[in-house]
C-alpha cells in the first residue's frame, strides 16, 4: 500500500474508480479488522476524520465516494515505510513565488500483527468515524479542501492538502502535515515526531507536546504557545514571517533573527538570557531540550505560556493573533455531520491506473494560482 506516501505499490490508491456495485447511500458502515490502515483521497471538499469506540468506519457524504477494503493477506508487504511530501509552487496575488521542495518523511513502525486497509475516494464534504484501533491513517486532498483530525491515537498519519488547511486537535501520533497555501493548526496534541510545513499560510500551536517535531513555513509565519518538549529534536522555521514561541516547562531556546532587533523575550518563569550578534538564547527553568527558532527575514519572539500574558510582546506583532482566531473559526465551520445526498458505493474493480497517477503527487512544476476569490462555501 505504498500509495498512503508514494501511490506506488497499489494500484486500488492512484487510479481513477469504476463504481459497479452498491446502491446510493447518505453513510455507509464498513466493517475493518482489528488494527486497518486507511487511506481517504478527495478531489476537493472538507474531511472531518472522528476516533470513536465502534469496530467499523462510518463513512457519511455530500459528495460522491467510492471504497475498497483489502484484507490483511493483500497488505502484508506493502505498508510503506516513508511518504514522500509534495514539491509545490505557490504565488500570490503580488507575483511573489513560494517553494515547497519534495521531502522524504520515515514512518513510524506499525505494531506487528494483520492490518488489514480500506481505500476511501471520491470528493465533497465527508465525515469518516474511525475506530480508534487503527493504526495508519493517510489523507489527501488535490484540490482545495479543509481536513480536521479529532482524537487519532494511532501510530501514523499523512494529511497533505494541496490548497486549504489542516487541523489536528487531541491527536496522540508520530506523523506529518502539508499544505501548500492555507494554514495548519495543532491543539491539545502529543507527537513523538511531527513534520509541518507550508508554503504560504501561518502555522498555529496550543497546548502541543512534543519529543521530535520539525514546523517550517516559507511565507507565513509560526505562532507556537504553551509548548512541552521532550529530548529531542525541535525546530520552528519561517523563511520570511516571524516565529512567536511559548513554552511551559524546562528548556534551551537557540534564536536567530535578522538582527539583535528583531529578536525580543519575556518570561514569568526562572530564566536566563544571552545575546551575541543576531542571536539569543534563554535558558528556562534551569535548561531542557533545545529549540531552535528562526526566521531569517522576521522577527523572533520568545516568552513562556501563552502569548496573551506577555501583552509587550504581543504589540510586535498584532496579526498574529487575528490571524489565529480567523483559522480557528474557519475549521469550526467544517460540520460535525457531512450535508446529505452523496453517494457511496463499494467498488469491485479498478481501472488501470493512468502514467502520473502512479506517483502519488502533483506532476513536476505545477503551478498554485493565486487565490483571487473566496473558498468554496463548503469549506465555510
Amino acid at each position: 500500500m505504498k500509495a498512503f506516501g508514494q501511490g506506488a505499490a497499489s494500484a486500488a490508491l492512484a487510479v481513477a474508480l469504476a463504481l459497479t456495485s452498491a446502491a446510493c447511500a447518505r453513510a455507509a458502515d464498513i466493517a475493518v479488522g482489528a488494527s486497518p490502515v486507511v487511506s481517504v483521497q478527495l478531489r476537493s471538499g472538507y474531511l472531518r476524520v472522528v476516533t470513536w469506540n465502534r469496530p467499523d468506519v462510518e463513512v457519511e457524504t455530500g459528495g460522491h465516494i467510492g471504497w475498497q477494503h483489502f484484507d490483511a493477506a493483500s497488505v502484508r508487504g506493502h505498508i510503506p515505510h516513508d511518504i514522500t511530501l509534495w514539491a509545490q509552487h505557490v504565488t500570490n496575488a503580488r507575483g511573489e513565488s513560494f517553494n515547497l521542495p519534495a521531502e522524504q518523511f520515515v514512518l513510524p513502525t506499525l505494531p506487528p500483527g494483520n492490518h488489514d486497509a480500506l481505500v476511501i475516494r471520491g470528493g465533497g464534504p465527508t465525515v469518516i468515524h474511525l475506530p480508534a484501533s487503527t493504526q495508519m491513517l493517510a489523507v489527501r486532498i488535490a484540490g482545495s479542501g479543509i481536513v480536521r483530525i479529532e482524537g487519532y491515537r494511532g501510530t501514523a498519519f499523512a494529511a497533505l492538502v494541496h490548497q486549504g488547511g489542516i487541523a489536528l486537535e487531541g491527536v496522540h501520533s508520530s506523523g506529518v502535515a502539508q499544505v501548500g497555501r492555507g494554514p495548519i493548526l495543532a491543539e491539545n496534541s502529543t507527537f513523538g515526531r511531527l513534520r509541518a510545513r507550508n508554503a504560504l499560510g501561518n502555522i498555529f500551536m496550543r497546548g502541543v507536546t512534543a519529543t521530535q517535531i520539525d514546523v517550517g513555513s516559507v511565507g507565513g509565519s509560526i505562532l507556537a504557545e504553551n509548548m512541552r518538549f521532550r529530548t529531542g529534536l525541535a525546530r520552528f522555521q519561517s523563511q520570511r514571517g516571524n516565529v512567536v514561541l511559548g513554552v511551559s516547562g524546562a528548556a534551551q531556546v537557540n534564536a536567530q533573527g535578522r538582527g539583535a532587533r528583531a529578536i525580543a523575550t519575556s518570561f514569568h518563569d526562572a530564566h536566563q538570557i544571552s545575546r551575541s550578534g543576531s542571536g539569543a538564547r534563554a535558558v528556562v527553568d534551569g535548561g531542557g531540550p533545545i529549540v531552535t527558532a528562526l526566521s531569517p527575514r522576521g522577527r523572533v519572539l520568545l516568552f513562556d505560556g501563552s502569548i496573551a500574558s506577555h501583552p509587550r510582546l504581543a504589540r510586535h506583532v498584532p496579526a498574529i493573533a487575528r490571524a489565529f482566531r480567523q483559522a480557528r473559526a474557519r475549521v469550526e465551520r467544517v460540520p460535525k455531520r457531512a450535508p446529505r445526498g452523496g453517494t457511496i458505493r463499494a467498488v469491485r474493480r479498478m481501472a488501470p491506473p493512468r502514467r502520473n497517477a502512479m506517483h502519488g503527487r502533483f506532476p513536476p512544476n505545477r503551478r498554485i494560482p493565486p487565490r483571487r476569490r473566496r473558498p468554496p462555501r463548503s469549506f465555510g
